[in-house]
């Protein structure tokens, strides 16, 4: 574990960042600072907030109008940081209190200087000075970065080019968009296509950008087309000619005439050409075994030296074995311990040191406190009767790393019967291989650990590789070779493996999902859009634009040709989609019964097209413009608000299983006959906004208004409405 100061778990239930470091000058220049002077985080009303990392609470602030951050709490840190918590309902901890990572602090709300309810954390560190900021802030980013899964990936990697807008830059890391990026030879549009990389993951930056390209490096194994890179053939050991025969699974064996490796996974030994076949062991990725006849089926028959064995080997005729002459350390010379059984190679009374080394700890638990490191290849002698997943063994402090001191107490364990040898233990169940996305698994003496949330186990390793199944948090299991980009090749006990983990959808913004995903979370999870045309018609020279944009979410208006809808969902099957309920208004009173009538039967149909699709339904577009109901159907705001509940519960009764947005105003301010001010108006119905399932927005630049602009209108959104989904309809 690096000494260095770190985060080390999330500071809410929500890994959702919604308000960036450095970001809405204009807002923060009555304060006196550059920017955002931190990071804000969702956190709904009531919820827990967390302490990031071990330390002493320094100061609590219990009156929400003494301070812009309202009720606060700061804790110390080690090596002169410090956070501070802002906008709670209450305080959890008292001014000198020691706290731990993970400890509840408070319970989220919006008090002080703050619209909605969520987390502002700021990180401070003594002596730092960066730019105009104030003394002592940074920017905590860095430190949330690897517990949303941003952690440099391994190589091999593949150069290219990346579309600039399509990834998220931090520092010298990048993660790709929801939707994916095409990866180019060339930072040109017609630039050779080298592959696809999924949504989500972590790229390396090489370099600055040249026109609307960035140049990287992508993880080879991420990459659509590519395969794990087969192992590396090892020298054949010598002087070791105890071996055991068995049947070994054909696709995790690269066969080389009368020689084959074992894969990234390691292999299952079994005593049966069968997947059902009593399982001898598993042999250590990289292992190179002898081919000793023809295969049978789906397996090969092989023989292997027991030295290539993790973990406990259960012969079929263990008479027809000699194990290796014991080695018996004298107990005045040794440390007893506790090790993790599925990492050492029983034999006899003796325990070999498996990949990596072995944790040796004072108890049988995996919370219990550390000894050392077991090193790798080292042997002990078996000190008593195993426990759970651990066994008690006598090891040699000079095959000890890292040893402790002094040693914390030993749980001792039961004796063995008599003076007979152990008897090995049986294998454990049969394990599946499969990929562990790496910042979200513990690693250490051979083993892996699931986090907090549990992983998902993926059939190759990138983002978008098929899921072998959910292991549930804390579960221990074999690391059985070396990471390629995210992913750690592992495998896990078939009786914990549970089947793949499938997100609830939240229908509602104000509900509070029951379940975490596992998933590493995208950084500010946006999607990239497009929009249909406005014309009834979607045409072939559009739909082929789509298809070389390759959009995550596809907006269309209700009365969209059917044909040209279909079309769009063949060519983009993954995609998100909204659908405008959209009627021309002409200068008429419109009530919310004969727009409902005169909209639902498109709607309905569209719907249909987009059956079993994510869907939200926008409905209305720009009530802040004469032409759209301002003024001859509403006077303001307040009014529409009215208008637009009545029409929402409506199609709610009529589609009681989708979602519904408040519709995008027109941005700006307001112009005499034509539209309201977009601030005034949305501020007047803020009540229909917290009816809906969300916010529709329009933001726009040209010559004469800029793209600076324009995003600062979605920024101020953000900020008014804390928490409630965005959708940027056009």
């Amino acid at each position: 574990m690096s000494d260095e100061f770190k985060f080390e778990v999330w500071p809410t239930e929500f890994r959702r960042i919604t308000q960036h470091f450095g970001v809405n000058p204009q807002n923060y220049a009555q304060f006196g600072l550059p920017g955002h002077e931190g990071v804000d985080i969702m956190a709904p009303m009531n919820a827990k907030v967390f302490a990031v990392a071990p330390g002493r609470v320094r100061s609590v602030q219990t009156d929400p109008s003494k301070h812009p951050y309202g009720i606060h709490v700061r804790i110390d840190h080690r090596d002169g940081y410090q956070t501070i918590y802002a906008h709670f309902k209450e305080a959890r901890v008292q001014d000198g209190q020691e706290v731990k990572a993970g400890d509840l602090i408070g319970l989220a709300d919006n008090t002080g200087n703050s619209f909605g309810s969520h987390l502002h954390i700021s990180l401070k560190k003594d002596g730092a000075q960066v730019g105009n900021w104030p003394p002592g802030f940074i920017d905590p980013t860095p430190f949330l970065l690897p517990l949303m899964g941003w952690q440099r990936p391994a190589g091999p990697y593949t150069n290219g080019w990346a579309y600039t807008d399509a990834i998220m830059v931090e520092g010298d890391l990048a993660q790709v968009s929801a939707g994916g990026i095409n990866l180019r030879t060339d930072p040109t549009v017609n630039g050779q296509l080298i592959d696809l990389v999924p949504g989500g993951t972590i790229l390396i930056v090489t370099g600055s950008a040249r026109g609307l390209y960035t140049p990287i490096q992508v993880p080879t194994s991420a990459l659509s087309n590519a395969q794990p890179a087969p192992p590396a053939t090892p020298p054949p050991a010598t002087g070791d000619t105890d071996t055991i025969t068995g049947w070994a699974w054909l696709n995790n064996l690269v066969v080389r005439g009368s020689e084959a490796t074992v894969n990234q996974f390691g292999i299952n030994l079994r005593a049966t050409p069968a997947r059902d076949g009593q399982n001898i062991g598993l042999i250590r990725a990289g292992s190179v075994v002898t081919v000793t006849g023809n295969a049978n089926g789906e397996y090969l028959p092989i023989r292997a030296r027991r030295s290539d064995f993790s973990g406990p080997i259960n012969v079929p005729d263990p008479s027809s074995e000699t194990p290796p002459p014991a080695v018996t350390p004298t107990p005045g010379d040794t440390i007893l311990g506790w090790a993790w059984t599925q990492n050492l190679t029983v034999t006899g009374n003796q325990a070999k040191s498996g990949r990596f080394g072995t944790n040796l700890r004072s108890a049988p638990s995996r919370t219990a406190a550390t000894i050392g490191m077991f090193q790798e290849g080292a042997t002990a002698t078996i000190a008593g009767q195993r426990r759970g997943e651990y066994t008690p063994i006598q090891v040699r402090p000079a095959d000890i790393a890292n040893l402790t001191q002094p040693l914390p107490g030993i749980e001792q364990p039961d004796p063995l019967p008599g003076n007979e040898p152990v008897t090995p233990p049986a294998p454990i169940h049969d394990t599946t291989p499969g990929w562990a996305f790496t910042t979200q698994i513990t690693l250490g003496g051979g083993m892996a650990v699931a986090g907090a949330f549990g992983i998902n186990l993926r059939d190759a390793p990138r983002r978008n590789a098929a899921n072998i199944g959910f292991v549930p948090a804390n579960t221990s299991m074999i690391v059985t070779g070396s990471a390629q980009g995210e992913y750690t090749p592992v495998r896990v006990n078939d009786d914990v493996l549970q089947k793949p983990f499938t997100p609830s959808t939240v229908i509602n913004a104000s509900e509070v999902p029951e379940v975490n995903n596992p998933e590493p979370a995208l950084f500010g999870e946006a999607k990239l859009g497009l929009h249909a045309s406005a014309d009834p018609d979607i045409t072939d020279a559009e739909v082929a634009e789509f298809a070389a944009m390759r959009p995550s979410m596809v907006k269309v208006l209700s009365f969209h040709n059917p044909n040209g809808i279909r079309k769009l969902v063949q060519q983009h099957p993954d995609a998100s989609w909204v659908v405008r309920a959209f009627l021309d208004f002409g200068g008429r009173n419109i009530s919310p019964q004969q727009f409902f009538n005169d909209t639902i039967s498109d709607t309905e149909r569209t719907l249909g097209i987009l059956q079993g699709k994510d869907v939200v339904i926008e409905l209305h577009n720009e009530p802040n413009l004469t032409a759209e109901g301002m003024g001859s159907t509403w006077k303001d705001g307040l009014a529409f608000k009215d208008w637009w509940l009545q029409l929402l519960d409506l199609y709610r009764k009529r589609l009681p299983t989708y979602r519904f947005i408040y519709p995008g105003l027109s941005p700006g301010s307001s112009v005499r006959g034509i539209k309201m001010d977009h601030v005034e108006f949305v501020e007047a119905s803020r009540d229909a906004i917290k009816a809906a399932d969300g916010l529709g927005t329009h933001i726009y630049w040209s010559n004469v208004y800029p793209m600076e602009t324009a995003l600062s209108v979605l920024d101020d959104y953000i900020n008014r409405f804390r928490g409630v989904p965005i959708w940027v309809t056009e």
